[in-house]
């Protein structure tokens, strides 16, 4: 699957890429809502991740623009900002999910903390054994 990530906040959409990545998905980072516009004249996504708090154009003048553009285009709004109110704006745009990212991330944090802990377990055990 082709999918666009947009994100202004660059470690966000770069690790995000990387775990789409590596579940097989091809993936495109947009840094703004002006650069995703610009990509999808040139792109055919599959699914698009958007954050809805970005400076300049917001994510809901993004999916405003995207679905008329390109109406089949599934859009996953990604926030850690997002009123209420703007969550259900995008929902009403068509969203197919919406998820937060704080609890995404606590995930990835997780995750690394685990592989920490198991990589020092491996260490431990290759020194026991030598």
């Amino acid at each position: 699957m082709e999918i666009l990530i947009v994100d202004d906040e660059p470690q966000v959409a770069e690790v995000l890429a990387l775990s789409l990545n590596r579940q097989g998905h091809r993936t495109t980072v947009a840094h703004s809502g002006q650069e995703a516009l610009e990509r999808l004249s040139t792109l055919t996504p599959d699914a698009m991740f958007l954050d809805v708090s970005m400076p300049g154009m917001n994510g809901l003048d993004v999916m405003a623009e995207v679905k008329r553009l390109k109406p089949a285009l599934a859009v996953v709004i990604i926030t850690g900002h997002a009123t209420a109110d703007e969550v259900e704006r995008v929902k009403a745009l068509g969203a197919v999910d919406v998820i937060q990212k704080p609890s995404a991330l606590a995930h990835y944090h997780r995750a690394i903390e685990r592989l920490g802990t198991n990589t020092k377990k491996v260490s431990s055990a290759r020194n026991d054994l030598s």
